[in-house]
């Protein structure tokens, strides 16, 4: 979003090769931090030499974007073992289904 608005092409090859680059070599130092998109595109734009001063626009987003990222992974997370276990026929059905084993202090 903040190229186009300082007059960069954003499909051209000279720009999404070293952001490609950039972002792939900065996921490993930003990936287990809380909020790390922030600091990702602190690091992608002082990089690309594109103004630092918008990423204040992001943060006021990021904690949304972060909610529903996170619900997502969450919800990857539960289907994904359900499925394995349900592949590797290891799933108990029986206590899979039983609304007693639900923990009654964390529920909603």
């Amino acid at each position: 979003m903040i190229a186009p608005s300082q007059g960069i092409d954003p499909l051209s090859p000279g720009f999404l090769i070293p952001l490609i680059l950039i972002i792939g070599i900065s996921s490993f130092g930003v990936a287990g931090v809380g909020g790390g998109a922030t600091f990702a595109a602190l690091i992608v734009l002082s990089s690309m030499n594109l103004p630092v001063a918008l990423a204040g626009l992001l943060i006021t987003v990021e904690p949304l974007i972060d909610m529903g990222r996170t619900a997502l992974n969450v919800n990857d997370s539960i289907l994904s073992g359900t499925l394995t276990s349900k592949i590797m026929k290891k799933l108990n059905i029986t206590k899979y289904n039983d609304k007693e084993s639900v923990n009654k202090d964390i529920a909603l």
